[in-house]
């Protein structure tokens, strides 16, 4: 019998050492996570960003998948995020028109809204006692993951921390946005909107668009402008804070 298991998990391990497996399960699990957020009536709590990687921590918590060789064969997913990067161009280019009518508004938003994201990050990274690849990884939170993942390996941070920090950064963002603009009387959608891209990047602007197209247009223009934005603020936090 322990020989039939043994065989069985070696087995079992090499089908699953090779990127399309790999591919599978990151695509099967985000399935899965889309459908449970459905069920759920599509609760911010239930979110595929955040059920994905539980559902993939217990794949490779209860197979035989080292953390390596999924670490190595994801480096399809990875090369994926650069022409996701580009692409942001694309309905930021489309926005135009709305960034030349509103330009102020607009611009000061980004600007210090962008400013305090990462600062206070930082501040808070640095004040709990954090050490200087800590603070580097939590300094791009406020950054849509594929341009976090690239800022993150040319500042040294830890690349984990990095997917992981601006995961629950666009979640919780998208969990309490909404309710916290409301609460200070923000109703205009296009203000929610923008806030919720420069703050809450990718998982802001889809609860954004699940509420509201004008909403989710906005949150889109705020997180592209924010990609294009944090790459020349953060250097500079850096070089003060650290």
């Amino acid at each position: 019998m322990d020989e039939v298991i043994s065989f069985a998990y070696g087995l079992l391990q090499r089908q699953m050492n090779n990127p399309a497996a790999i591919l599978l399960i990151n695509l099967g699990a985000y399935l899965l996570a889309e459908k449970l957020f459905n069920r759920m009536g599509r609760k911010g709590w239930f979110h595929p960003l955040f059920t994905t990687s539980l559902l993939v921590f217990l794949v490779i918590r209860c197979s035989p998948l080292e953390p390596d060789v999924y670490t190595r064969h994801s480096e399809l997913l990875k090369m994926l995020l650069a022409p996701f990067t580009v692409a942001l161009a694309v309905p930021l280019s489309r926005q135009l028109h709305t960034l030349r009518q509103l330009a102020g508004p607009l611009l000061c938003t980004l600007l210090i809204g962008g400013l305090l994201a990462a600062l206070m990050g930082m501040g808070m990274a640095l004040a709990a006692g954090g050490s200087r690849d800590v603070v580097l990884s939590i300094s791009t939170k406020a950054v849509t993951t594929a341009v976090a993942l690239v800022m993150g390996e040319q500042y040294g941070a830890i690349i984990p921390l990095v997917a992981a920090v601006v995961i629950i950064s666009g979640v919780y963002g998208s969990l309490v946005g909404p309710a916290l603009c409301r609460k200070f009387g923000v109703t205009d959608p296009r203000a929610i909107g923008f806030a919720m891209g420069v703050n809450a990047h990718a998982g802001g602007t889809a609860r954004a668009f699940e509420l509201d197209l004008t909403m989710g247009v906005y949150s889109s223009l705020g997180m592209c402008l924010c990609a294009v934005y944090m790459p020349l603020l953060v250097p500079w936090l850096i070089r003060l804070l650290l």
